[in-house]
């Protein structure tokens, strides 16, 4: 057997990866791996992993906890849509000027 080829107890298949394996051995055979009682790096420092951006768009959007939103009351949160949004005319207002 070559190396990193991992080949199913009950079957004939073979996989090259150990995760592939048991995916097989689960949906096929009916049979779970035991699970490890070992610990991530990152949960034995502590890390809390917050997760990727989502993507709209194809652009990624920050989440309101990265971005600080989740702190600030409504009223906050008000104002500063509403700087937001005449931001978005001004800019809005200047492209249609360079292409007039």
């Amino acid at each position: 057997m070559a190396k990193g080829s991992f080949k199913c107890p009950k079957c004939t298949r073979t996989f090259g990866m150990a995760a592939h394996l048991a995916r097989h051995e689960n949906a096929v055979h009916g049979r779970k791996r035991k699970k490890t009682n070992k610990k991530s790096n990152r949960a034995r420092r502590g890390v809390r992993r917050l997760g990727r951006p989502r993507k709209v768009g194809g652009r990624k959007v920050a989440s309101a906890a990265r971005m600080g939103l989740s702190n600030m009351s409504l009223e906050q949160l008000s104002q500063l849509i509403l700087a937001a949004r005449s931001e978005a005319q001004r800019r809005i207002s200047e492209l249609e000027s360079a292409i007039a």
